[in-house]
């Protein structure tokens, strides 16, 4: 190898005769162009010795080292830029992972940490544009440096090769990685959200302050959170992991369905309903009732009009020859089309126990009990040792059916 006068380099290989010229644009430096050799003052050479400023000899095909100051650069671009990536992705995963009963929770045990994590999810754009903003600077200024470190240290001819180990770093390291973390040690890393966020919110202002100039001028439609639908989901979730009993999903979901159901569907048909006239006394209603296994009656005028219901637990300590009007209490008349949630709100609120239900007409259809609505959160009937008949609904449409058979012959 030769530095002539003309700065020009010389280079050949010992045994192949194979010469290639470059040009030398500082002599002193020794560089030459395309990164084969660059240094600051004698090259290391393999087997290689430097003679004087204007000659290099090589006993055996060369080894490069590149330099060490433009090695460190490179590396440092890379470790900076997916480190950065790696926290803002744990970051954001956690974040987004925070569910609203976790942080409901923590109101009690930990009423600071509450506050912090209830202001970042009520207010969730900014954390999430300060995560994002610094994630995409880091992803710039960090494939901008290194492409440019592989250029001066490898050459043009590695720069594709680099940006391929590039992206493949970042889509491991700096996505799949910390974002699988986040997701799954989300309660763990939940005490470290609220103070990292709010540092990088502060930090971030401006660039936070931009976007959220630039999206409310495209406009914000308020999100339609269907909170019944998710938390059924999240019920058959807990179904399918066996977190939860088959009874606990049911449940679950029979209650957040009450809205949904019409009063007809979980009454009581008339036609297997107890009624007794308010002439009644005392004496003939234990004669003809004493033994039901019913506890409440509904008092019907001739015109199907409810007047009211008896208990029979009032028939005892009442007079034989008194009317069951004079004993009798309130009931309240409710639609056939009404739904059940409504209906149970009302009958807590009103501690009624039993309602009698009418359909649009005006006609009485049947009652609504505290045990009908208990039977359709759970379920299932519920029968104990004096029921006779599990399934009063069903029953009532086997008689109507029979009935209408016996008209029809």
């Amino acid at each position: 190898m030769h530095l002539n006068r003309e700065n020009e380099v010389l280079l050949s290989k010992e045994g192949n005769g194979q010469k290639r010229k470059s040009s030398c644009p500082d002599r002193r430096r020794g560089e030459i162009e395309g990164g084969l050799i660059y240094h600051d003052g004698p090259v290391e050479f393999a087997n290689g010795k430097f003679i004087d400023d204007d000659s290099w000899v090589v006993i055996a095909p060369y080894i490069f080292i590149p330099p060490r100051g433009n090695m460190i650069l490179l590396v440092a671009f890379a470790v900076l830029s997916i480190g950065v990536s790696f926290v803002c992705s744990l970051l954001e995963a956690a974040l987004l992972s925070l569910t609203p009963s976790y942080i409901a929770r923590l109101r009690d045990t930990r009423p600071a940490l509450h506050t912090r994590l209830a202001k970042l999810k009520q207010n969730i754009d900014q954390p999430l544009a300060a995560i994002l903003t610094l994630n995409t600077i880091a992803h710039t200024v960090g494939a901008t440096g290194v492409g440019a470190q592989v250029t001066v240290v490898f050459g043009e001819a590695w720069l594709g090769a680099a940006s391929a180990v590039m992206t493949l770093l970042i889509l491991i390291l700096s996505e799949i990685i910390p974002k699988t973390i986040g997701a799954s040690y989300w309660r763990q890393l939940s005490p470290m959200l609220a103070p990292t966020l709010d540092g990088m919110v502060w930090i971030l202002k401006p660039f936070i302050w931009l976007s959220e100039r630039i999206t409310n001028r495209i406009g914000k439609d308020s999100q339609d959170t269907d909170m019944r639908g998710e938390i059924k989901a999240l019920a058959q979730i807990g179904l399918e992991e066996k977190s939860l009993d088959p009874d606990e999903t049911r449940v679950i979901t029979n209650i957040l369905n009450l809205h949904d159901i019409p009063v007809k569907e979980a009454m009581t048909p008339r036609t297997v309903c107890v009624t007794v006239k308010p002439q009644m006394t005392v004496a003939e209603f234990d004669k003809a009732l004493g033994r039901s296994a019913f506890t409440r009656f509904p008092v019907m005028d001739g015109g199907e009009n409810a007047l009211g219901y008896v208990h029979k637990a009032d028939t005892y300590h009442a007079d034989d020859t008194a009317e069951l009007k004079s004993i009798m209490h309130p009931v309240k008349s409710v639609n056939a089309e009404d739904n059940v949630e409504h209906i149970f709100t009302s009958m807590v609120l009103d501690r009624q126990h039993l309602c009698v239900v009418y359909d649009e007409l005006g006609t009485w259809v049947g009652l609504i009990t505290m045990e009908d609505v208990i039977e359709t959160i759970l379920g299932q009937d519920i029968v104990d040792e004096t029921d006779n008949v599990a399934n009063l609904r069903k029953y009532a449409k086997q008689r109507w059916t029979k009935g209408r058979r016996h008209q029809g012959a």
